[in-house]
């Protein structure tokens, strides 16, 4: 697996990759509208310059998922908009390598200590990734309403010195 800048020209992959409302929210909460277009991630990417963001490459250089690390305070990050592209290629550990490998240049690239993210309450698949990574639950949890419903938002961290 190899990690590299997403771009414009990576843009129609992503828009694949999310297929209905119900990815898009998982993905990215209430940060965009269904359906994913380019002129999003341009406007995205014009209002948040200092994120970095990350396609991961198989070793057939064939994308398989997109991530971010969100600059926080000093010596802090964030992982966003995570996703594995494919259905087909979730729950096989896939996650957790591309985690690990974010959590891996953020800490050697970016000096990070600390990593922070946000899951979706109930959204399982995710959660259980993020344990199996070395993130535990903190609080700080919040609430966004989607289409008229509330979701709970958790916040889950890790110390980037001690687990990698």
């Amino acid at each position: 697996m190899k990690l590299i800048p997403f771009d414009i020209t990576h843009y129609q992959t992503l828009i694949d990759w999310v297929k209905e409302p119900e990815t898009l929210f998982k993905f990215s909460g209430i940060g965009f509208s269904y359906p994913l277009t380019a002129i999003q991630l341009d406007d995205y990417i014009l209002k948040y310059p200092d994120r970095k963001l990350y396609l991961a490459l198989d070793d057939k250089d064939i994308a398989f998922a997109y991530g971010e690390i969100i600059p926080q305070e000093p010596e802090s990050a964030r992982l966003g908009h995570l996703i594995i592209g494919e259905s087909q290629n979730r729950g096989k550990g896939v996650g957790q390598k591309f985690i690990a490998n974010l959590n891996e240049l953020a800490k050697n690239k970016f000096d990070i200590k600390t990593m922070d993210l946000f899951v979706i309450e109930g959204n399982m698949p995710a959660i259980n990734c993020y344990l199996k990574c070395g993130f535990n639950f903190v609080p700080n949890n919040f609430n966004i309403t989607n289409e008229g419903k509330s979701y709970a938002i958790l916040k889950m961290s890790m110390n980037l010195s001690i687990n990698i």
